[in-house]
Formats: structure tokens, sequence, C-alpha cells
């Protein structure tokens, strides 16, 4: 079963991850840009932007960790 987040646009949640974790896609017009999500009605802006809580920091938190692995200061 697909997990539908936009209706109009028929956008399932995997979609919506993939354009955040592999096009880094931050912000919600990022999502509509790659997706095509949020350019009907727009209902589905509130969930578009609970999944961007919740993935954003995740992506945030995978830079810091390559970036301080790759170089050191001392």
């Amino acid at each position: 079963m697909r997990d539908i987040v936009c209706n109009c646009q028929m956008v399932d949640r995997k979609t919506i991850d993939k354009a955040i974790h592999e096009r880094n896609s931050t912000t919600i017009e990022e999502i509509r840009r790659y997706t095509g999500a949020n350019t009907g009605c727009g209902k589905c802006i509130s969930y578009i932007n609970s999944i961007l809580d919740i993935e954003v920091p995740k992506i945030a938190a995978k830079v810091e960790n390559s970036t301080q692995s790759k170089f050191k200061l001392w």
C-alpha cells in the first residue's frame, strides 16, 4: 500500500523521501519542483512540511558526520 502525500498529483511518501535524500530538497519549493507535489489544491502542504521537519535534520547530521571524518584541524 502506498502512502499518498499529494492526492492531486498522486505523489507518495517514497517519492518525497527520494527528493529529500537524493536531491537534497530541503524546502517546499524544491519538493514541488522535483515531485510535482503541492501544485494542485495545496492541502498537502502541512504533511509535506512535517516530512521535511523529520527528514532534513537527518541530512544535516549526515553532512556533519561526513565533514568531521574527512578533516581534522588538530
